[in-house]
């Protein structure tokens, strides 16, 4: 079974990172009672680890501008038309803003922002033409859409519209008219809200690429569909001194590396821009443009001139961690643009169902039920993380809304991670005789 494959594999690295010492005693019923069955315990209870970041709330306008490099060398390895060109390292600048929030179309569970980034980086090459070779410049245009859920910011589906031209005097070459579309198989969640001291988490991918265009670089015909195992890295604070933009919470940084130890992503999240102030990604599109991107700016809704501040959804729960299938209050608070309480119709993403219900003062409570859905990500120190979501300003026409809120919310014993740890206590009981470790260090194994 993959994820008993995955837990194996972590409990080697961990008994190699611990050293052995004296034999002690160990009340490992308890241990297994306490770790594996958390019922209905509070969160002082379970000892979770430092918070380092919420789930942010994205609102229509918000806008992030990024200083980019590309190493494009891809472009060209495998273009046997344009065999021996070379390429530098192209740099440019992309924006990425809030364009509109969409009803789910994805079991319904939550809806999707549409964030659309325009890409725009030149840097020079060299491209044979005939006997001779030509230096000129390559020029690179994207215009990217994707949709992301707004209870994880997970990306569900991502179109990118490139350009790509090389120019050289009276030379033009089109190098590439391509439309790029990706999909993933469950949702892509790179964060794993809400973020904690040394989180750990595992994706097991599908995900499914077309092309359609042409020009000298060529593109696979059909789907091309790659199965991937990935794990992040403990996530971790940096300081702000080691940005180039200023973070004051301090930045957190997430790596994701694939199954064979190569690095696939790497970001620095800042929870005061709601965003990434820096990251790397081995694949910007094109089948395996590398990219860096370090944040310029970053302009929230309503700050630019001629735009009005969105309005506001605040959700707030009663409890935050909580065991499965218990009673749960939630209030929704609505604000205007101009900050005054608003009357509308509320849509209430609950995790297992979306409820309509109107307010006439701009204040709704309820209470509902906590979900027993598994998280789509494997943690073996966290347990399930979902979104309670409140989305005002509802289009039947173009199924789009004009804000929404939400509140996180983890519930207790429902993520793979405690099938992972249940499948693996026997093993684990039996390398602690084995190795005859210590009771604090046995403590830290069996959280796992």
């Amino acid at each position: 079974m993959k994820w008993s494959r995955i837990a194996t594999s972590l409990l080697l690295i961990l008994m190699l990172m611990f050293p052995i010492s004296s034999p002690s005693s160990i009340a490992l019923g308890t241990y297994n009672q306490s770790m594996f069955d958390e019922g209905n315990q509070t969160t002082n209870d379970l000892n979770r680890s430092e918070l380092l970041a919420s789930l942010p709330v994205w609102s229509i306008g918000d806008s992030w501008t990024y200083a980019v490099s590309l190493d494009a060398v891809s472009l060209v390895e495998e273009a046997e038309t344009i065999e021996g060109a070379s390429l530098d390292i192209l740099t440019g600048t992309a924006t990425r803003t809030i364009t509109a929030i969409y009803e789910s179309s994805v079991n319904g569970s939550s809806p999707e922002y549409i964030v659309s980034t325009i890409l725009g980086a030149s840097g020079s090459g060299v491209f044979p033409q005939g006997p001779i070779d030509v230096s000129g410049n390559l020029l690179i245009g994207m215009a990217e859409v994707m949709r992301v859920r707004v209870s994880d910011l997970a990306i569900v589906h991502i179109s990118r519209d490139f350009d790509i031209d090389f120019s050289a005097g009276p030379i033009q070459l089109d190098m590439a008219d391509v439309i790029e579309n990706t999909s993933y198989s469950p949702s892509y969640e790179f964060y794993d809200f809400p973020i904690r001291e040394s989180d750990v988490h595992f994706l097991s991918l599908e995900r499914s690429m077309t092309w359609d265009g042409d020009g000298l670089v060529s593109f696979p015909g059909d789907t091309v569909v790659n199965n991937t195992e990935r794990e992040t890295q403990p996530a971790s604070r940096i300081e702000s001194s080691q940005l180039s933009y200023p973070c004051p919470s301090e930045s957190i940084s997430i790596v994701e590396k694939a199954s064979d130890g190569v690095l696939v992503e790497e970001h620095h999240y800042c929870a005061d821009v709601k965003n990434d102030v820096y990251w790397y990604t081995e694949d910007v599109g094109l089948n395996g443009v590398k990219g860096t991107f370090n944040l310029l700016s970053f302009s929230p809704a309503g700050t630019t001139p001629g735009t009005q501040l969105a309005p506001e959804v605040i959700v707030e729960l009663g409890l935050n961690d909580i065991g499965k299938e218990l009673p749960l209050n939630v209030s929704v608070s609505t604000r205007s643009s101009d900050g005054s309480p608003t009357s509308r119709t509320i849509h209430l993403y609950t995790m297992d169902e979306v409820i309509e219900s109107s307010t006439s003062d701009g204040e709704l409570l309820l209470s509902i039920n906590s979900t027993t859905l598994e998280d789509s990500t494997v943690s073996v120190s966290d347990w399930s993380s979902h979104a309670i979501i409140a989305c005002i300003g509802h289009d039947p026409s173009s199924l789009t809304y004009t804000a929404c809120g939400a509140a996180e919310i983890t519930i207790q014993g429902s993520a793979m991670g405690a099938l992972i740890r249940g499948e693996t206590v026997s093993d684990i009981v039996n390398i602690i005789g084995d190795f005859s470790i210590s009771t604090e260090q046995a403590t830290r194994l069996i959280r796992l």
